[in-house]
């Protein structure tokens, strides 16, 4: 269950900062999604961890909160799976707060934890620091890479290679963009679908292969070597910018 809580406030993706929740106590969860409200931020509730982190990857939150015994698996699994894709500030809810609990968080890749009961102002506190240590997303909306060599407009969704416009059919286009915002980044195919196209069944991932081609044979000098789209083998694609 995936519950949005009405900001009051446009819901693009770059303001207010996106902070997702997972907590399955609603009580708890809806008095934290009020505190983040009221300091301008954009809440997104989710109460178990299936959709905490579809959450994590359809909307690609700022910083993520989750509770270490939030069904079904647990805030230790989803830390991992939220780890193998994004690198956004995790904070852990919990009420062990003896070490072995607290070092275990950590060694998922936890940037800290927070024992309940939470005080309101500490709260904040944490998101606010821990934010400030994220970088600002890119908003470049021409991307260029190799000196010139590829350049990619967001806005007019369209490519040109050594000066030459290249057409993309709109799924090409979009998977490009996705791995140019993340330039250098691999980048898993389960992301890909979910990011680019909007698709979680992961049973579709064989559909980006082919995708990947179409766009080398377009883009690439040499499809059979190519200089932007390598494939990091067994987990997805990156776009190197040399």
């Amino acid at each position: 269950m995936v519950e949005r809580v009405d900001t009051g406030q446009p819901s693009h993706r770059d303001s207010p900062k996106r902070i997702l929740l997972v907590e399955d106590d609603v009580g708890l969860a809806r008095t934290l999604a009020a505190a983040l409200i009221e300091a301008g931020y954009e809440p997104l509730l989710a109460f178990t961890t299936e959709d905490g982190e579809r959450l994590a990857r359809t909307e690609q939150p700022a910083l993520a909160l989750l509770d270490v015994m939030v069904p079904t698996s647990g805030g230790w699994e989803l830390c991992r799976h939220i780890r193998a894709f994004s690198d956004m500030p995790i904070l852990f809810l919990t009420a062990l707060g003896d070490v072995d609990n607290v070092v275990r968080g950590l060694e998922m890749g936890a940037d800290d934890y927070l024992v309940k009961p939470i005080e309101e102002k500490e709260f904040l506190a944490r998101i606010k620091a821990h934010l400030r240590r994220v970088p600002e997303p890119e908003t470049r909306r021409q991307l260029w890479f190799g000196g010139g060599d590829l350049r990619i407009d967001l806005d007019a969704r369209s490519v040109e290679v050594r000066g030459q416009t290249v057409e993309l059919t709109p799924r090409e286009f979009d998977l490009l963009a996705e791995l140019a915002r993340h330039a250098n980044k691999v980048l898993p195919t389960s992301v890909l679908l979910s990011r680019a196209w909007g698709i979680d069944d992961p049973n579709a991932a064989a559909n980006v292969k082919p995708y990947i081609h179409y766009l080398r044979r377009k883009i690439e000098e040499d499809p059979a070597s190519p200089r932007w789209l390598l494939t990091a083998r067994g987990v997805g694609y990156r776009l190197a910018d040399d």
